[in-house]
Parts: C-alpha cells; sequence; structure tokens
C-alpha cells in the first residue's frame, strides 16, 4: 500500500498524531462528563427555587390542590419539564404533570446543610432515582424557628420536585461533541501537513542515497550527496560520499595497478620470449651473442622475479599477515647504515648524499623492514636528483604530537622525525596524495625505464603504518622534494 518511505512517514506520524488525539479527547470528555452533569444539575435547580416560592404563595393564598397542580402544568408546558407536587409530610405524589407518578410515594431526604443563622432559609438540593433512568430534583427549605412571622411563612405542606431523565443528565456533554470533533479534525490536519513537510526532510536525502547507490552499482562511482543536516541522515549522507570517495579511489587504484602489471609484466616477458626464439632459430650462433641474451633473459627474469616478491610483500603487509618484530634498536646506527649502503649509488649518479644526525634514538620496531623503508626513500631520491644535486638525510627529536622537543619527557612517547630531501624534483600538489599508490608515475614519461618495480613508496608507507608512524611528502619547485617518516617508541 504504502510504497515510498514518503508516505509509511507520513502514515506513521498521522496514526500516531490520530492516537493521541483520540486519547487525549476520551480523557478531556471523562473528565468533562461530571463537570457538565453538575453544570445541569444546577441548572436545574435553579429552576426549581422560583416554582417552590411560587407553589408557597398560592398555598398561602389559600389555593386548593387542584389549583397548584394545574398551576405546576401551566408551568411545565411552558419550560418543557415534568414537576411533581409531593406532600412534605408523607412524600405522596400530590401531582405529576405527565401522571406517571400520582398518588405513589418517593423517599425523600433529609436536608444535611444547616442554617448559618435561627432567622435564614437555606436551599439544599438532593437528587434521588426513584424510578429506572428518572432523577428526582428537590429543593427543600428549613423553616426557621416559630418565634414570629417568619414561622408562618416559612412553613409548606408541599414540596416541588424536577423529574429529569437520567440520560439527560449524562449526555449533556454531548453538546460539546461537534465542537471537540472539529477541533480534533483541524489539529490531524495540521498535524498532517507537519508531518508531510518533516518527513520530506528524511526521505529526500535517503532518496538522494538511494539514486547514488544505484549510480555506484552501474559503475559510475564519482557520487556525492550534498549534506544539509547533522543529525543522524546527514551522517548517513556523509558517510556515503565518503565511501564513495574511496571505492572510486580503490576502483582507479585497481584499474591503475591492473595496467602497470600488465605493463611491467609484458616487456620482460617480451625481452624473455625474444631471445629465447632467436636462441631457437639460431638467429643467434656466436658463443658471445648466447651469453648475451642470456644475461638479458636473467636480468629480466630477475626483475619479475622482484615484482611478484614486492607484489606479495605488499598484499601480506595490507593484510596483516607479515609479521613485525618489534625490538628497540639504534634509529641513527640504521640510518647510517642505509646511507652508507647508498653511497657507491649516489657517486654513480654524480649526487652529493650528506646525513645530519646528532641525537642519539632509541624506537621500538623491526629493523629489516626499517631498513627497506628508509633504503627504498634513498633510492628514490637517488634516482630523481639530477646531476650534481643533493640528498640529504636528517634525524631530529620530536614531541608526542608532533612538535619540537627532546623526545624525553616524563610519560611521553619518544618519537622521531627522519626526512630525505633531494634537490631538483618536484611533485606537483595534485600528485602528491597519490604518490603512495602502487606503480604510480608522477611523470608518465619516464615510466618503467629504471630497475625498480615501482612498489617502493607503497611498501614503505605500509610498513611505516604498521609501525603506528606516519609518512608524507613535501614539494616546491626551487627548494626541491622531502619524504619525512614520524615514528616512535611505539
Amino acid at each position: 500500500m504504502f510504497r515510498s518511505l514518503r508516505a509509511k512517514l507520513v502514515a506513521s506520524y498521522s496514526l500516531v498524531i490520530l492516537l493521541c488525539l483520540v486519547l487525549a479527547g476520551s480523557a478531556f470528555v471523562y473528565m468533562l462528563r461530571d463537570y457538565q452533569r453538575q453544570i445541569k444539575l444546577n441548572q436545574l435547580s435553579d429552576l426549581v427555587v422560583p416554582i417552590t416560592w411560587q407553589v408557597r404563595l398560592l398555598e398561602r393564598s389559600g389555593a386548593t390542590a387542584d389549583q397548584v397542580a394545574g398551576f405546576l402544568q401551566d408551568r411545565a408546558s411552558e419550560m418543557d419539564v415534568r414537576i411533581l407536587l409531593v406532600d412534605s409530610s408523607s412524600g405522596q405524589v400530590v401531582a405529576d404533570t405527565s401522571g406517571e407518578l400520582q398518588g405513589s410515594r418517593i423517599p425523600l431526604p433529609q436536608p444535611s446543610q444547616p442554617a448559618r443563622d435561627s432567622s435564614e432559609s437555606v436551599s439544599v438540593t438532593f437528587t434521588r432515582q426513584g424510578n429506572p433512568g428518572v432523577v428526582f430534583i428537590v429543593t427543600q427549605n428549613r423553616p426557621a424557628p416559630p418565634t414570629d412571622r417568619t414561622a408562618t411563612r416559612s412553613s409548606s405542606s408541599y414540596i416541588v420536585a424536577l423529574a429529569v431523565p437520567e440520560q439527560s443528565l449524562t449526555s449533556s456533554w454531548l453538546e460539546l461533541a461537534p465542537r471537540l470533533s472539529f477541533a480534533a479534525l483541524i489539529s490531524l490536519i495540521v498535524s498532517i501537513a507537519a508531518a508531510f513537510l518533516l518527513s520530506r526532510s528524511i526521505s529526500k536525502p535517503i532518496a538522494a542515497i538511494t539514486r547514488a547507490s544505484e549510480e555506484m552499482a552501474k559503475g559510475n562511482y564519482e557520487q556525492n550527496i550534498e549534506v544539509h543536516s547533522k543529525d543522524e541522515v546527514g551522517r548517513l549522507a556523509e558517510a556515503f560520499n565518503d565511501m564513495s570517495r574511496q571505492v572510486s579511489t580503490s576502483h582507479r587504484t585497481l584499474r591503475d595497478f591492473l595496467a602497470n602489471v600488465s605493463h611491467d609484466l609484458r616487456t620482460p616477458l617480451t625481452s624473455v620470449q625474444g631471445f629465447s626464439q632467436a636462441m631457437m632459430d639460431g638467429t643467434i650462433k656466436s658463443p658471445e651473442e648466447y651469453a648475451e641474451a642470456a644475461q638479458i633473459i636473467n636480468d629480466e627474469a630477475g626483475r619479475m622475479r622482484r615484482l611478484v616478491e614486492d607484489l606479495l610483500l605488499l598484499s601480506k603487509i595490507e593484510s596483516g599477515q607479515l609479521p613485525i618484530d618489534r625490538e628497540e634498536l639504534d634509529l641513527r646506527e640504521l640510518l647510517r647504515v642505509c646511507v652508507k649502503r647508498a653511497g657507491p649509488q649516489a657517486q654513480q649518479a654524480g649526487v652529493t648524499l650528506t646525513m645530519e644526525a646528532d641525537h642519539q634514538a632509541q624506537v621500538i620496531g623491526d629493523e629489516g623492514r626499517l631498513e627497506e623503508v628508509f633504503r627504498n626513500l634513498l633510492d628514490n631520491a637517488l634516482r630523481h636528483t639530477p646531476r650534481n644535486g643533493t640528498v640529504t638525510v636528517s634525524l631530529q627529536p620530536v614531541g608526542p604530537s608532533g612538535h619540537g622537543g627532546n623526545g624525553r619527557d616524563k610519560g611521553s612517547v619518544a618519537t622521531y622525525r627522519v626526512a630525505v630531501h633531494n634537490t631538483g624534483s618536484y611533485i606537483p600538489p595534485e600528485d602528491q596524495p597519490r604518490i603512495f599508490e602502487r606503480f604510480y608515475q608522477v611523470d608518465k614519461s619516464r615510466a618503467r625505464n629504471s630497475d625498480g618495480s615501482g612498489l617502493g613508496l607503497a611498501i614503505a608507507s605500509e610498513i611505516v603504518h604498521a609501525h603506528g608512524g606516519t609518512i608524507a611528502v613535501e614539494s616546491d619547485p626551487s627548494a626541491g622534494t622531502t619524504f619525512t617518516v614520524v615514528i616512535g617508541s611505539h
């Protein structure tokens, strides 16, 4: 019946509002019923008092019972009520304008409200259910003490009573029913309109998320939803946008990864296949040519082996399957060894390689894996530094939050920053966020012209993160490029 979320929300809101109106109206009617009944009794009591005094005037003037009954019959017709004339001493009904109780007796209660002084005539109203569904409203006047002429005026042989149906009293609140129903209808309409607007604020972003999800299922991963609130729906939209960006990045990375792996494997495989085919066809005849072809095949096979090993290593690190040995090591000594081993490569490239480390640095980590990190960073810096350039490795202590300090504060973790800076190279800002992706090349024209697998920075990033550290890159056209690793005694 309700296929859209908005319709379901409006229906649920309307049902809750209607239920609240019914409950509130029922409670109001329940409390109002007794109040309205009392008001009706008071109104009828006000009719009894003047009729009672008129009967007394007739009685003092010497009117007979039939004359009094005729007077009451006229008054009953004028006022559209039922009036009874009851003998005050016996309770016998002398006259009944409807004729039903003529000659019968009805019990009359004694008034319980005392007079406030001896000369005051007190009027007390009683209700008695004589016949089923009939309420008698009686006004009795307690006579004052017979010490003067007041006694003559106050004494009376008759009691005047009104007989009204019980239903007319209990249903008096129904007079308000039309107004209550109209007010409830107006409240329901306004509430449904408010529920419609409120449901729109909920269903609209969810509908946008649904449409974006359908587009992502079709392969359109670049989806973004506008966020207009900070509630659960707004946070859902923000989470969806984050997921969309991550899926888009993962899809692009996977696409580039497949393309790069295909390229990196195709080149050595083509060389291996070509030279092996030449050896089989007899194109290569001399021992020197055989030796050269074998060397090329061996080099290309080694290149493929390193690529596969790096891919396996990267996969193990990302899946958490690569064990990380955590033991105390001297970071300054580790950097010194890495710089020393990179010395021949720097001399061959005509690059000056220096190290600046004046502080001891004791950290917790896997020495072999951290050595691989700094070896990859040095190799990357040396390969991208022009001749006569400079590569500088620096070590500095930092505070727990990355600010300068001695790294030995009480209650803090000793943290150190290792920076590998090289001159002459520049990474544009748009490429810096992707520099640690697999096979990513800033200069596409230079891709695959080196012996590296293209995974060095990706492996370095994963190893640093596995140690609880951070790695970042900064680049300036004039100053060059700096890779920074922050690691501590975790």
